[in-house]
């Protein structure tokens, strides 16, 4: 099967005009088919935006999108509160153990009140340790009833004690909350690896659940996080909102830490990306950002395709609403001949390992189960682009869940 053209245009027209409308709201509602609405409730779970759409949007749409809506409203502020009280709990653990942690990411966010309460999913929470305190944070998450999954090159995965055989659509507080636990952090971005665990992690830390260093440390990481979903075209509206929220709180010497030069010896090019797609498509305020050098030089650093990428493609293009797979995901991100060579030896030829972790998330993510495009040889999946590019799976399971969905509300006691 080839990528639809009547669903990739569907795809772009929702989530283009939902993105203007968080940007700038209109006080007039898309005149879109009944499909279309469907359309626009999976763009709406694939980039994180069903909670703020409720709140921001001016108009109406038909009942089963305002309900639709309405219950991710609410089930976003049950999940956050799910969520909180999770954190809670690991942090009373590493104070009773003396052991160190710090929430990465949305963990950091949430305590920061960045977004109104549950405007901001969270499909797990991110832990990071001490590379010598690692079994000790092991022990720790097992003991609060987690089960140990699987073991990647950047974390390793941890099961709640009941996961649904089949999530909720959307944000659903019954949906399993899982732990990933990291004792770096790095990207690839796609063959470079960028490790900044040394901007975020303190000796001589405090026992108990911390935040990190500066603000400045918080948005390095966004943007090394962003970077790395932007390099499979798979980035999230939500993330771009996220810099947009934080961007304002930084200072000038905030923003020379946070775009400071990359353990590959160059000027941070790889968060320059995020930073201009999220001044356009965010609405993000970086006035202050660019009156530095270390802007000007991780502009400067970044490649040419890559820069021009962020500078004209369209929030469909670079997320997951771009329906069709890419042959060779991320080859504008290489620097020279040889690493855009190691790009597509690693997506035609992906060693041992990585085909075995393939096959563990496979088990472990109810999008990708039984789908036979995932379980297939790299090198049969290059010769299916013969025939036309194939549709993303994790695209065609949000689509159609929001197909089947019935909203459900639930009114507060």
């Amino acid at each position: 099967m080839s990528a639809s053209p009547l669903l990739q245009a569907a795809l772009q027209d929702t989530t283009e005009r939902l993105a203007a409308e968080l940007r700038q709201p209109t006080t007039t509602a898309p005149d879109w088919s009944p499909w279309q609405w469907r359309i626009a409730m999976a763009t709406a779970f694939l980039h994180g935006l069903s909670a703020q759409l409720a709140e921001r949007l001016h108009w109406q749409g038909p009942a089963d999108w305002q309900a639709f809506l309405a219950e991710q409203a609410w089930q976003g502020r049950l999940r956050e509160q799910a969520i909180a009280d999770l954190l809670a709990r690991i942090d009373t653990a590493a104070r009773a153990q003396g052991l160190a942690l710090i929430g990465l990411k949305g963990s950091a966010l949430l305590p920061l009140r960045v977004h109104a309460p549950g405007h901001r999913p969270m499909g797990d929470i991110d832990l990071l340790c001490d590379a010598g305190q690692a079994d000790a944070a092991d022990r720790l998450i097992q003991g609060l009833g987690y089960t140990r999954h699987i073991e990647m090159w950047k974390h390793v995965d941890y099961l709640p004690p009941a996961m649904p055989a089949e999530p909720a659509f959307g944000e659903h507080a019954g949906n399993a909350i899982r732990i990933e636990l990291h004792t770096t952090v790095a990207e690839r971005l796609p063959v470079r690896r960028l490790d900044i665990t040394a901007d975020l992690w303190r000796t001589g830390l405090a026992a108990g659940l911390q935040p990190y260093p500066s603000l400045a440390a918080l948005m390095r990481h966004l943007l090394l996080h962003s970077a790395g979903n932007l390099s499979n075209r798979a980035l999230r509206l939500v993330q771009l909102i996220d810099l947009a929220r934080l961007a304002p709180r930084l200072q000038a010497a905030d923003w020379e830490q946070a775009l400071a030069p990359g353990s590959d010896g160059l000027p941070a090019w790889w968060a320059w990306p995020s930073l201009e797609l999220a001044r356009r498509h965010a609405g993000a305020d970086l006035q202050l950002a660019t009156q530095t050098a270390a802007w000007q030089a991780a502009r400067a650093a970044c490649p040419a395709r890559l820069r021009a990428m962020a500078e004209r493609e369209t929030l469909t293009a670079v997320s997951l609403s771009r329906l069709a797979i890419q042959p060779l995901p991320g080859i504008e991100w290489t620097h020279s001949l040889g690493e855009a060579w190691a790009c597509a030896r690693q997506r035609l030829w992906p060693d041992a390992r990585s085909r075995a972790t393939l096959q563990q998330q496979v088990q472990g993510q109810a999008s990708l189960r039984g789908v036979a495009w995932v379980a297939r040889a790299p090198w049969r999946k290059a010769l299916r682009f013969l025939r036309g590019a194939p549709p993303r799976v994790q695209t065609l399971y949000a689509v159609q869940r929001a197909l089947d969905h019935r909203p459900v509300l639930h009114k507060a006691a």
